[in-house]
């Protein structure tokens, strides 16, 4: 069976959701911070639909306000229950493991228009070992000139993600994150040259995402530092960094490596027109 689920059943959804927490790392987080009932003015609110097999949960479809839909389910019998909506929802990102993401995209690819497929590797760091860059200075992005702030996110969406982006998007970024979802950026000589951010957060991880470097300032470490500091803040909390990255992205997997980061699941991230 599947309905809209809503406040109601945050217990049973959290319950669930811990129990597959390193898989669910972006539903933990949306739920816990905005709930399960919808709000069109948060990019982050959305639409949940829940799959029940004798009474228990046993998957979660989201459509989130932002354009993702981040499905996740225990049992195979909810494939054809989430196919048959998300071929009547229009959505712009679908995004997950593999294993599970890749069993919806072959029941739904004939019925939406396909922009990109993206082939990631789900890190997670259970040795962190620190990286510095001398003269590097952290900010978190409320502690710094909001101008240039939002001016640099925007540029990184757009060079660094393919995203368009507005000032006012880009101040909803900043301002609806969970209490340990931090962005910062990585100042050199004076000018902002990196950034990196928490994208979600449960009870035993916290996800990293958003990392950018100016091009023109690669291949200096600077990514490799900024994602060390958040990091050295994540494992500060007793909790375990995970971040995704595209396989093809070898000098990204390298530092990645480097700084303690293993090999946990393949990951898919797919947009549509």
């Amino acid at each position: 069976m599947m309905r809209i689920l809503n406040d109601d059943d945050r217990e049973k959804v959290m319950e669930y959701l811990e129990r597959n927490h390193i898989e669910t790392t972006f539903l933990i987080g949306n739920v816990t911070e905005f709930g399960l009932e919808n709000d069109n003015e948060k990019r982050r609110c959305g639409d949940y639909y829940g799959y029940f097999e004798d009474g228990k949960l046993k998957g979660v479809l989201p459509f989130y306000n932002l354009g993702s839909c981040i499905p996740h389910y225990e049992s195979e019998g909810a494939v054809d229950a989430f196919s048959k909506i998300m071929k009547e929802r229009r959505f712009e990102t679908l995004l997950g493991m593999e294993r599970i993401v890749k069993p919806l995209y072959e029941r739904i690819k004939d019925y939406k228009i396909i922009h990109t497929c993206s082939d990631d590797s789900y890190f997670i760091n259970k040795r962190f070992k620190p990286f510095y860059v001398e003269g590097a200075v952290f900010k978190d992005a409320l502690d710094y000139d909001i101008d240039k702030v939002v001016e640099f996110i925007i540029t990184a969406n757009k060079n660094g993600f393919g995203r368009e982006m507005d000032r006012e998007m880009a101040i909803k970024q900043l301002t609806q994150r969970g209490k340990e979802e931090d962005f910062i950026f990585l100042i050199k000589n004076g000018r902002i040259v990196a950034q990196a951010n928490i994208q979600a957060y449960t009870s035993k991880i916290n996800q990293i995402g958003g990392v950018f470097t100016l091009e023109e300032e690669r291949s200096k470490g600077y990514c490799k530092a900024i994602v060390s500091e958040l990091c050295r803040r994540i494992v500060a909390r007793g909790k375990v960094p995970t971040l995704m990255v595209r396989k093809n992205n070898t000098p990204a997997v390298r530092a990645y490596k480097a700084l303690g980061f293993d090999f946990y699941d393949d990951y898919l991230i797919i947009e549509f027109l």
